[in-house]
This record gives structure tokens, C-alpha cells and sequence, in this order.
């Protein structure tokens, strides 16, 4: 349930998942049903196609892929006419990896094993973000209890 005052995003909106892990996957799709519609990319350049595709709202990359990692897929979403914010996941979350991420122009860091109720709060800050900054359409947003 999101925070007193905090607005969330309607529920739909398309999310991409960048991981070779399954379980990873499989834990955010648990983890973010019915909120958004999960898109997967096992490694970067299928991400770049599935976000030209798809366009999602966010991104959310494992810190390492099978080519390249996650400061490569920041880097080519820089070349893109328009930048979902990119979410990095790592089981190795630590502060000088949260602030490589932020200094780089990523949007956050989620520690794996995921925290549900984290997950979820980073992810719809980071959909109304990513939509309120350039995107074609703005989300439309629910206030608190309105949606649940």
C-alpha cells in the first residue's frame, strides 16, 4: 500500500525486465502483478529491441548481462529518443553501487533478494518519473486508496 500523500500510477503500465536469471524474472512478475504489464530481455541488445517496441515506462537491469552490463545498456538508452529510467538489480547491492548508479543517471538500485514492498514503491516512482519528463503521455495518475 503506498505511503500517506503518495500518488501511484495506474496499473497496466508496460515495465521491461533485463536478466538472464529466471528467477529474477519470475520474482519481479510475482512481485508486480497486477500493477504492470512485464516485458523480458535476457541480455542488452534484446532489451534495445523490446524498448523500441514496447517503450516502456522502466527498466529494470540486472548489474551483469550476458553482453555487456548495466552501464552499457544506461549508455545505449542514452541514444534513444526517449530514456525509461533504468532500475539496477545485484545481489551485491552496496552504498558505492547505489551511488555509481545515481551518479551515472540511473534511476535507483533494488537489493536481490527483492523486498516487495521496496520494489514496489521504486518501481511506480520511477513509472511516474519516466512519464511526467518528456514521454508522449503522461500516466494517468490514482490517488492514495483509489485504486485499491
Amino acid at each position: 500500500m503506498p505511503a500517506a500523500g503518495f500518488a501511484r500510477v495506474q496499473s497496466g503500465f508496460p515495465l521491461l525486465v533485463v536478466s538472464g536469471d529466471e528467477k529474477v524474472q519470475s520474482s519481479l512478475k510475482t512481485i508486480l502483478r497486477p500493477d504492470c504489464k512485464l516485458h523480458r530481455a535476457s541480455g542488452r541488445r534484446d532489451a534495445l529491441t523490446a524498448i523500441r517496441r514496447i517503450r516502456p515506462w522502466v527498466v529494470v537491469c540486472d548489474q551483469n548481462l550476458s553482453d555487456g552490463d548495466w552501464r552499457d545498456l544506461l549508455n545505449d538508452l542514452d541514444q534513444e529518443q526517449r530514456t525509461p529510467p533504468l532500475i539496477v538489480s545485484s545481489r551485491l547491492a552496496d552504498e558505492r553501487l547505489w551511488a555509481e548508479v545515481l551518479n551515472l543517471g540511473g534511476y535507483d538500485l533494488l537489493a536481490n533478494p527483492f523486498a516487495a514492498t521496496e520494489v514496489r514503491r521504486v518501481v511506480q516512482m520511477a513509472a511516474y518519473r519516466g512519464n511526467t519528463s518528456g514521454a508522449d503521455q503522461c500516466p494517468p495518475v490514482v490517488s492514495r486508496g483509489a485504486a485499491e
